[in-house]
């Protein structure tokens, strides 16, 4: 139950807070990509209390209902896609090298 509720909500919070980080710091990815990132570690980090609010997985705030799961997974996924779509453009482009 944990797994799959708030322990996966906490990672998938430290892993885009860390991607967010690296993103914004080294400036290889646009700026909105790393603003983004720590835009769903925050929805993420709010679905984490959910595990107090029952197992009934009909229920939007519960620890594995439709919207700890289904929601925020989805982000997850649209942010990785945005995030891939954004590398692949930016590696279409002719390298310039300095004269």
């Amino acid at each position: 139950m944990l797994l799959h509720g708030s322990v996966a909500r906490l990672l998938t919070a430290i892993l885009l807070t860390a991607a967010g980080y690296a993103i914004l710091r080294s400036g290889t990815l646009p700026r909105w990509t790393g603003r983004l990132a720590y835009a769903v570690a925050i929805v993420n980090l709010a679905f984490v209390p959910s595990l107090f609010f029952g197992t009934d997985a009909a229920d939007f705030y519960s620890a594995v209902g439709w919207g700890n799961t289904a929601m925020t997974a989805a982000l997850v996924v649209y942010w990785a896609l945005a995030v891939g779509i954004t590398v692949l453009k930016r590696s279409s482009r002719p390298l310039t090298r300095p004269a």
